[in-house]
């Protein structure tokens, strides 16, 4: 049986971050591995260019960004406003299919 957690090392012993079902005292053979600890801005970067080179992220042109940034806080509640009520959209999808 294999299974896979995540260790920190500290003072000498590995601290596991979650428990094993394993009985006490079952002899196991560890693979040690440093996994690479990133910020959350790091990680939003690699999952964006991921989905970039997959071809399922497009880059937005300057002209639509320098579109979003002249829209004022203001009209940003107010559209913000105009699309909660419309509630989710997952339930707007079922009540769209359910009427068909």
């Amino acid at each position: 049986m294999v299974q896979m957690t995540t260790a920190i090392y500290e003072q000498g012993n590995l601290r596991l971050l979650e428990p094993l079902a394993l009985p006490e005292h079952t002899r196991v053979r560890v693979q040690v591995e440093a996994v690479e600890t990133l910020t959350p801005a790091e990680e939003l970067a690699r999952a964006r260019e991921a989905l970039r080179q997959a071809g399922l992220l497009a880059e937005i042109p300057e002209s639509v960004r320098q579109q979003a940034r002249d829209v004022s806080a203001a009209e940003r509640e107010r559209i913000a406003q105009v699309l909660a009520k419309a509630g989710p959209l997952s339930e707007i999808i079922i009540s769209e299919r359910e009427s068909c």
